[in-house]
């Protein structure tokens, strides 16, 4: 379940579900996207989530977190990108997580210079040990009480954790939407959902990639998005491409997974209506670094129901291997 609720004047936004491991309810997720975007929204005061956020411990010097932080785990595949996104979107002034069954208190961090700070706080398991904080005391002001007046940043707060960047692309919609609708929708900040380093330098299909090109792109979703190939096999060879950074399409939640399948579908029904197939393959760029370097990606190849005789097809006239 999900929502925004007000509690003695403070506005509460909470996200269940997440915990070890877990995934969360596209819909509930959807909701709380939602709300952040309506009108006049201004953030909350209290984000309540049971999985911590993917990528809480970015920014922070690494020499500055505790050698007992969660020693079991590897940091980077501990919580979730969607309760990062919505950290970002629902901008909160505490965000309070307990899946991991421990405390840590992240210095604040802000989104841009003229916001309010963030706390992150993750807690203990209630009563499980009694060295681990489970019950966590705060004073706030009800940001509707302040006026409009933006608490100071205390000192050591820090940048976001969690990356984004603007990717603003034309054209139809996956999923059948009318051509424009999407377009209009989509002209809005999007989630990048990875700040690895080297993906932001030179993973092209990554949208904070200074090799990102978005003028290929010709539809943007929620989870993925629809581009031109950089080196087309035939005319309107195109790439379905999750907005994630995910090695494998095994690795895809399973909203990212549904609009992919969405996509296709909205693809092979474009080009039936010109009577041609389409023929569709998953691929995985095998970049150097190992598996952590891939960005999955589905190949939508379009295929003349009756080729020009004496023809052979760009693929096998290059001598392109199978």
């Amino acid at each position: 379940s999900a929502g925004v609720a007000e509690l003695s004047g403070l506005q509460v936004a909470y996200l269940s579900g997440g915990g070890g491991g877990c995934s969360v309810d596209p819909a509930a997720v959807g909701e709380l996207r939602a709300a952040a975007g309506g009108a006049g929204f201004g953030g909350v005061d209290v984000l309540l989530t049971c999985a911590w956020p993917r990528g809480f411990y970015l920014k922070l010097d690494p020499s500055s977190l505790p050698a007992d932080l969660l020693p079991d785990k590897d940091l980077p595949e501990v919580g979730l990108e969607e309760v990062a996104e919505l950290a970002v979107k629902l901008r909160p002034r505490y965000h309070f997580c307990g899946g991991e069954g421990a405390f840590w208190q992240r210095p604040p961090y802000r989104l841009d210079a003229r916001s309010h700070a963030c706390r992150m706080v993750g807690l203990s398991r209630v009563q499980e040990d009694k060295k681990q904080t489970w019950l966590k005391a705060f004073g706030m002001v009800p940001q509707a009480a302040l006026g409009g007046a933006v608490p100071a940043q205390p000192e050591g707060t820090t940048d976001c954790p969690y990356p984004y960047a603007a990717l603003t692309a034309g054209g139809g919609g996956g999923g059948g939407e009318r051509r424009g609708e999407r377009a209009a929708k989509r002209q809005r900040e999007e989630w990048v959902k990875d700040g690895r380093g080297w993906i932001a330098e030179q993973c092209w299909f990554c949208t904070s990639s200074t090799q990102f090109e978005s003028h290929l792109v010709t539809s943007v979703g929620d989870e993925a998005y629809l581009t031109i190939a950089k080196g087309p096999l035939v005319p309107h060879h195109s790439l379905l491409v999750p907005v994630a950074h995910k090695a494998s399409s095994l690795d895809l939640s399973a909203a990212e997974a549904a609009e992919v399948r969405s996509y296709i579908s909205a693809v092979r029904r474009c080009f039936a209506a010109r009577g041609e197939s389409v023929s569709v393959s998953v691929t995985r760029l095998l970049a150097c670094g190992g598996r952590s370097h891939t960005h999955t990606h589905t190949r939508c190849t379009r295929l003349a129901r009756q080729p020009t005789r004496g023809t052979l097809p760009p693929a096998v006239a290059r001598g392109a291997p199978n």
